[in-house]
């Protein structure tokens, strides 16, 4: 055998050219002087920790990060196909603002045959073939139904396994209850609040 050239896929590009493919521009880079759903929440648990700080994100996607938009990807196909079996339709990234907050949905979709309202679509690749919604996640859909001014949730999930090699996807109809949407929203307004008072700031333009 003999190799006659190696070469690194950037699976970033991969992901763009699978947005491209879907006729979807790829993701434009975060308005970082803002405050964001997903940095809040993970500034929360900081808090909680003693270290009073906003969380941002730094460095370029990684392969894994990578690997969960070209999953989002594929999952648009479906689902776009998916709401339209079910007599609804399906639109992907959604970017709303409220009380100076930002909130990249994964999209939004109408299933009149299974559930009527507009649900939040949220698409999450894990390395686990545990089905159960973890509790961040939890938070960032509720969060999310805030804006979207809705209870349901499309919550689709791909779940992958080494050991034993194990892929399936799943993807769950969810009802939450107004008040845990309520709450998980006013404490990301607590701790912007917080933040802003203590000086932690997003980056300025």
């Amino acid at each position: 055998m003999q190799v006659i050239h190696t070469e690194s896929i950037d699976l970033e590009q991969v992901a763009d050219l699978c947005a491209i493919g879907l006729k979807r521009k790829p993701p434009t880079p975060r308005d970082l002087s803002k405050f964001h759903v997903t940095n809040l929440l993970e500034s929360a648990k900081l808090i909680t920790k003693g270290q009073t700080r906003y969380h941002e994100y730094e460095g370029h996607p990684v392969g894994i990060m990578s690997w969960g938009r070209i999953w989002e990807s594929a999952v648009d196909c479906y689902l776009n196909h998916y709401a339209t079996q079910h007599g609804g339709f399906y639109i992907p990234d959604i970017e709303q603002e409220c009380d100076g907050i930002i909130a990249s949905l994964d999209g939004l979709i109408t299933l009149p045959d299974l559930s009527s309202g507009l649900m939040v679509a949220e698409t999450k690749l894990r390395f686990s073939m545990n089905t159960e919604i973890p509790l961040r996640h939890l938070q960032q859909v509720r969060a999310y139904c805030h804006l979207a001014q809705t209870v349901l949730v499309a919550y689709v999930s791909c779940h992958l396994s080494s050991t034993p090699p194990s892929a399936e996807a799943t993807i769950q109809i969810i009802r939450l209850d107004q008040e845990s949407i309520t709450e998980t929203w006013d404490g990301l307004v607590q701790t912007k609040e917080y933040l802003i008072n203590c000086g932690c700031l997003p980056r300025q333009k």
